[in-house]
């Protein structure tokens, strides 16, 4: 799946944005909050690696049904995952081999 590109994923937050009620607006900013803090739970330890181990894919389990509920998009999962593994200081390939992983277990839900 390919990325959007700023412009267009820019007009799709707009539209959903004007389409979303200001409670909705309150409770999605709360559920990426909650996820930034908690997404680290879903790598492993030792090895960063995402949900390498069963209670780490419980714990994204429960960010993913998180996310939906919320209207959280896979772009925004992407980028919350990216930040975390940055701040790991995780090489590139390392982080964009979890990225892919991330990717394929998000999008199984999320747009």
């Amino acid at each position: 799946m390919k990325c959007p590109t700023f412009h267009t994923r820019d007009r799709y937050m707009q539209l959903s944005n004007s389409i979303m009620t200001d409670k909705e607006k309150i409770n999605k900013i709360d559920a990426l909050e909650e996820i930034q803090t908690r997404i680290g739970g879903a790598f492993g330890t030792a090895d960063l690696i995402f949900a390498g181990h069963p209670l780490d894919e419980g714990r994204a389990k429960e960010l993913r049904t998180l996310a939906f509920a919320n209207n959280i998009t896979l772009n925004e999962i992407q980028n919350i995952s990216l930040g975390y593994l940055y701040r790991k200081n995780c090489s590139h390939v390392h982080t964009k081999e979890q990225l892919k992983k991330v990717t394929k277990f998000f999008g199984k839900k999320l747009k």
